[in-house]
């Protein structure tokens, strides 16, 4: 569905998406799912994080040359394979893993949520620092990378209630307890020949983890009109996330756990907000049109999420079609009563793709 879910969602992830979904769900519901998101083949990916551990490992006045000669020559033929010029364009990995997990008991829900972001941008033979900010010196070695990343991960503990209202109107309400967590590099490292390296360097920084917890709150709210038109429902939803802002100190800290000058990972969450509707047609076809983050908050974008979901053979089998920010998908859903089995991808399943689970008793 494009990542529409604000009101479409009929389980215990409607804590996560809008709290006051929790009134679609009509029984005992116990969900989990994981989607994932990245620009990059994630096999490829092995061989790459080795390489980058081991030019972290040779940070130091006296590094092993062939492992470093090794690591380099490794780090910058996969950079030159997805894009890096050298000496100019860099490349770019990105990624995104998203799991939930719930239940849901009459008109409230408790969920896990999380959203693991990870970065790693690679230059090759750079001849100036492309970000003095890093503090890094470049290596000064002909044959040289310099390589900066990290992961952060924002994750959830909400319990969230719905209640109805008159005119069609239900509220929702969840308290969440959010924990971000920060671990990130930068570092260059080079040698004079890579297959007989006689010198080479390895400078930069490799960070621990920082951690810390706050607590917010969601308010979502559907509507659906007391007046319809013929065979079809409408209904409207919006979400306000972070009603009460919250910001995270992380401070950075090398492995050692001491803490490193110049460097601070801290960031806020700032409210946020989410609009969408949704039409229903005869019971078995919807279609969902949702606008998220509309404030363009917390240094994303406004993102556009559509899709269009028909269910055949009594209700069982559904199949999707659906617009997620910049690309199109596609989903499969089977519905055995007890058991929902939800399938998605993208036209490239290795760089998006997403399955769910649900019991409903």
């Amino acid at each position: 569905m494009g990542g529409a879910y604000l009101l479409a969602t009929d389980d215990a992830t409607a804590v996560a998406w809008n709290p006051a979904a929790l009134v679609n769900a009509k029984r005992f519901t116990l969900p989990a799912e994981i989607s994932g998101r990245t620009n990059f083949n994630v096999q490829d990916v092995k061989d790459l994080v080795d390489s980058l551990k081991d030019i972290r490992d040779q940070i130091g006045p006296s590094p092993n040359l062939q492992v470093l000669a090794k690591a380099v020559r490794e780090v910058r033929n996969f950079a030159l394979d997805e894009g890096a010029v050298a000496g100019g364009v860099p490349t770019t990995l990105r990624g995104v893993v998203s799991p939930i997990a719930g239940l849901t008991f009459g008109s409230y829900g408790i969920a896990f949520s999380s959203g693991a972001f990870t970065q790693v941008q690679i230059f090759v033979d750079q001849i100036a620092d492309p970000d003095p900010g890093d503090n890094i010196t470049l290596s000064a070695q002909p044959t040289n990378v310099y390589t900066r990343g990290g992961g952060i991960a924002i994750s959830s503990l909400a319990l969230a209630h719905a209640r109805q209202m008159p005119a069609g109107l239900t509220l929702g309400l969840s308290v969440r307890g959010v924990r971000a967590d920060f671990q990130g590099y930068a570092a260059s490292a080079g040698v004079d020949d890579l297959d007989n390296p006689t010198y080479g360097d390895a400078l930069g920084f490799a960070f621990a983890r920082v951690h810390k917890t706050k607590f917010t709150l969601d308010i979502g709210a559907l509507w659906e009109p007391p007046i319809q038109p013929p065979m079809v429902k409408v209904r409207y939803a919006a979400v306000v996330r972070n009603v009460l802002p919250v910001k995270f100190n992380l401070p950075a800290k090398d492995l050692d756990g001491n803490p490193v000058p110049g460097f601070d990972f801290s960031f806020r969450l700032n409210p946020e907000i989410d609009l969408g509707v949704l039409a229903e047609w005869r019971g078995r076809t919807i279609g969902v049109f949702e606008l998220h983050n509309v404030t363009s908050s917390n240094g994303g974008d406004m993102t556009v999420h559509a899709g269009i979901e028909h269910w055949l053979m009594g209700n069982v089998f559904a199949i999707r079609l659906g617009y997620d920010d910049d690309k199109p998908v596609f989903g499969l859903g089977i519905n055995l009563k007890a058991l929902r089995i939800d399938l998605a991808a993208g036209f490239k399943p290795k760089e998006r793709a997403a399955i769910g689970i649900s019991l409903r008793f």
